[in-house]
C-alpha cells in the first residue's frame, strides 16, 4: 500500500509499540491550552490538560472505560458512551499508533470510494467504517501518499454539544519521528459555515516508559 510506504513502512509503523507522548498547544476560538497526549497499543489514550502551567483537566481511555477528571482532588468520572467512543476513535484511527494497513485486521473496513477535488487537488477518498459503525471519510494526497484531510459528520465536543456538523481536519507540517511521518500542523473547520473550530499543534513527540500512567 502506498500510503503504508509514504508513512515510513510497516515496520516502523508497527514498531510504535512502545507508549509515547505528543505535547501539543490546543487553541480553540474561546481559549488556547496546552495537553499532552499519550497512547499505546493494544488501544489506549489519555490526554492530560494544563492552563497557565496548573493540570486542570484529564480524558482517558483504558481499553474498556473512557474516564475525565475536572481538576479538584482525586475523584474521575465515567465518561458517556457517546464520548468513551469518540475517545477509542481517537486511537483507532490512522496517525497516533495504526498504520491505515492494519485497520482491516482490527475489524474495521476501508473502501475506495473514488476520487474528490479539494483545493483543485483530486484526492483519492477512502470510506472508514470502524466495528462500532462509526464512519469517516479520508483522503490520500495522490503525489505525497499521505492522509492530508479527513471529513466526518460528529459534534465537536460530543458531551458539551452533541450537535452533529461537517468537520474537516487538515493535517501538513509532516515531520519524520522515528521513522514514521506525524502532522505536526492540524486545523479542524465546520465545513458548513467555514468556522475554525480547533487547530492543536504538535510541539513534540517523545517516549514515556512508565506504562500506568496510562491506566
Amino acid at each position: 500500500m502506498r500510503n503504508t510506504r509514504a508513512m515510513g513502512g510497516r515496520q516502523a509503523i508497527e514498531a510504535v509499540r512502545c507508549p509515547s507522548a505528543i505535547d501539543l498547544r490546543i487553541v480553540d476560538p474561546d481559549f488556547a491550552v496546552d495537553g499532552s497526549y499519550r497512547a499505546t497499543r493494544p488501544g489506549k489514550m489519555r490526554i492530560d490538560v494544563n492552563a497557565e502551567g496548573k493540570h486542570v483537566f484529564t480524558e482517558a481511555f483504558d481499553g474498556h472505560r473512557g474516564w475525565q477528571w475536572k481538576g479538584r482532588g482525586t475523584t474521575t468520572i465515567d465518561e458517556s458512551p457517546k464520548a468513551t467512543a469518540a475517545l477509542r476513535h481517537g486511537v483507532e484511527l490512522p496517525g497516533h499508533l495504526y498504520g491505515l494497513h492494519e485497520l482491516r485486521q482490527r475489524g474495521h473496513r476501508i473502501d475506495l470510494i473514488g476520487r474528490e477535488k479539494i483545493d483543485g487537488i483530486d484526492y483519492y477518498a477512502l470510506r472508514l467504517t470502524l466495528d462500532d459503525g462509526y464512519v469517516t471519510t479520508l483522503y490520500v494526497d495522490p503525489k505525497s501518499w499521505l492522509i492530508t484531510h479527513r471529513r466526518d459528520v460528529r459534534p465537536l465536543h460530543v458531551d458539551i454539544d452533541p450537535t452533529p456538523t461537517t468537520i474537516e481536519q487538515r493535517m501538513s507540517d509532516f515531520r519524520q519521528v522515528a521513522g514514521v511521518w506525524f502532522p505536526f500542523a492540524n486545523t479542524e473547520t465546520d465545513l458548513k459555515t467555514g468556522k475554525v473550530l480547533r487547530q492543536p499543534r504538535l510541539r513534540t513527540i517523545r517516549s514515556i516508559q512508565d506504562r500506568r500512567s496510562y491506566l
